[in-house]
């Protein structure tokens, strides 16, 4: 499954302030049915930094999801 509702709750209580527009635009991406398709690069950074995530190894907000 991934990330419990209770970690990604973690994970947002976490953030600073100036990181929450970009996390919204984030949300507002995954929602949006009519946006672009992710690249195959993306899945490969995705797939990093998860597998970084569940080694314990630190994943930087900006690595994540980009800089704000």
């Amino acid at each position: 499954m991934g990330m419990s509702r209770e970690q990604l709750h973690k994970i947002i209580d976490h953030l600073p302030p100036e990181k929450l527009p970009a996390f919204e635009d984030l949300l507002d991406k995954l929602i949006d049915e009519d946006d672009e398709l992710i690249t195959d690069e993306e899945i490969a950074r995705y797939r990093r930094i998860r597998q970084q995530m569940k080694n314990g190894d630190f994943a930087r907000f900006d690595d994540v999801f980009g800089e704000a």
